[in-house]
């Protein structure tokens, strides 16, 4: 894997180097400055953050979510997992049928709180063996400021190109645009490494045993506004080594074609932004920090 990431090193000068460390800084945006904190709780940190308007709809149709002067407080009474996440379910499908939360996925994050997650400013690995708060539909978390977690995938070849998928243009997020060779968010009860093997032979109809030879490279936490809400993210980097006589195939429709770009390509579509951002990011972490380790 170093002589893939060093051959990709190799063939780009101090501007394209330059383009991948912005690519970094930009991926971690400001909290805007109305945004609205909400707590789990007597949680000191806060769970989310809310726009004005999506916490004005919160307080229009729900009684127990209070307002308080730094935000807004909300838990259930039995304070478990549980009865959290059955009473945020019954929420989520209420603002959903509003129209306030789209691109419904049927599908479940578990959302841990920073005390439970966080240690010296880094995420612990998210597993079974840290307590959840509650899980919800994915679909609701950038209405709600959520920190999710996510498998992200850079798929090297020998002489230091990457593969890249082209995500489908029904996608609700980025359509059309550049990804990794593989990425998705992580559902409730999967781990990281088996998030990464599905969404390898979903999106790229990679082998098992070539998926499971990924090697886990860090995180990059990003962060921005977006039309729904306040996308927070950890992004999990995991680094492969494609075979020459491998050809990603996508087969669940979500990734329209896939690219073997050269190193120099690469950060032309990171400027350019026809790239992702959490797969800008997650490139350029990946090779920064094999020149900080190296």
């Amino acid at each position: 894997m170093k002589s893939c990431i060093q051959k990709f090193l190799q063939a780009l000068g101090d501007a394209d180097r330059k383009v991948l460390q912005q690519s970094l800084q930009q991926a971690k945006q400001p909290l805007s400055e109305d945004a609205m904190p909400w707590y789990l709780g007597s949680a000191h940190s806060p769970a989310g953050y809310l726009t004005p308007a999506h916490a004005k709809v919160i307080l229009s149709i729900r009684k127990d979510w209070t307002s308080v002067p730094h935000g807004l407080v909300w838990d259930t009474p039995e304070h478990t997992h549980a009865s959290r996440s059955a009473a945020l379910q019954s929420l989520a499908i209420e603002l959903r049928d509003l129209g306030h939360v789209t691109g419904w996925r049927n599908e479940k994050f578990s959302f841990w709180p920073d005390s439970e997650i966080m240690f010296n400013g880094q995420c612990i690995e998210p597993t079974n063996a840290h307590q959840a708060a509650f899980e919800m539909e994915r679909a609701a978390y950038r209405f709600f400021g959520l920190r999710s977690h996510a498998v992200h995938v850079n798929g090297f070849t020998e002489d230091g190109f990457v593969w890249c998928g082209r995500r489908s243009l029904t996608k609700s997020t980025d359509p059309g645009m550049l990804d990794n060779i593989a990425a998705g968010g992580l559902p409730v009860g999967e781990s990281l490494q088996l998030c990464g093997v599905r969404e390898m032979a979903e999106e790229a109809g990679l082998s098992e045993a070539l998926a499971l030879t990924a090697v886990a490279n860090g995180q990059v936490t990003t962060c921005r506004s977006v039309s729904r809400g306040w996308h927070h993210e950890t992004l999990w980097v995991y680094n492969l080594v494609v075979p020459a006589d491998v050809q990603p195939v996508n087969q669940d429709g979500e990734v329209a074609e896939f690219n073997l770009l050269a190193p120099q390509q690469v950060v032309q579509a990171i400027a350019s932004k026809s790239m992702t951002v959490d797969a800008s990011c997650v490139i350029a972490h990946a090779v920064l920090h094999a020149i900080a380790h190296a």
